[in-house]
């Protein structure tokens, strides 16, 4: 070997050691191992050529038995229905005169649409129920709400004649308003015509 070619295998060796020695304490001086990668649990051996195939899950979820409501401006009644049930809500002030218990003319005709729904979608009990405003004292409320139940019921009776349909009647009086009977200590007419009202509700 020539003297050029052994210094240049001398310096060689030299820069390998000392590459080594640099590079050694940076590599083991405290610094934190990289983290682990994804741990691979083998699973069942499949030959092959062998058709795998998906389980099939069933999976159910709960039905909402969501209420649509609808109101109608004529006669300011409302109806909210759902596959299987429906709720009519139906102004006092056209059903009745005020602080009375019989029906109008226009009620009948109202009511006389009612009963056909009924006749051929009502299952189980009908339930007839009255509310007042809070305009008079809480018993003759009461009263007067069970009273234009009981006349509703009546008149749905007449119109379905034998049809199997019962009835379940009851009046809460200014117990369960929708609206402020006042606002801000001040009387609310159009919240007080809101809460008389009659409603019925029956399932499909």
């Amino acid at each position: 070997m020539s003297r050029s070619a052994e210094r240049v295998a001398a310096l060689t060796a030299t820069a390998l050691v000392l590459g080594v020695l640099l590079v050694a304490p940076a590599a083991t001086a405290g610094t934190a191992s990289p983290a682990p990668g994804p741990i691979v649990v083998p699973g069942p051996s499949v030959a092959a050529g062998t058709e795998v195939l998906r389980p099939a899950l069933d999976i159910t979820a709960p039905a909402l038995d969501i209420l649509v409501p609808v109101e109608d401006l004529t006669d300011r009644s409302i109806t909210a229905e759902s596959p299987s049930r429906v709720e009519l809500t139906l102004a006092a002030d056209v059903l009745f005169a005020f602080g009375k218990a019989e029906l109008t003319p226009a009620a009948r005709g109202r009511l006389a649409g009612i009963a056909e729904q009924l006749r051929a979608e009502a299952r189980g009990d009908v339930r007839i129920e009255g509310h007042t405003d809070s305009v008079g004292d809480e018993q003759s409320n009461l009263a007067l709400s069970r009273r234009r139940a009981e006349a509703v019921r009546t008149e749905l009776a007449r119109l379905l004649g034998t049809a199997p349909v019962s009835f379940q009647v009851q009046g809460f009086g200014e117990a369960r308003p929708v609206a402020p009977n006042q606002v801000d200590g001040r009387d609310n007419p159009e919240g007080r015509a809101r809460n008389r009202r009659v409603e019925i509700r029956f399932d499909r």
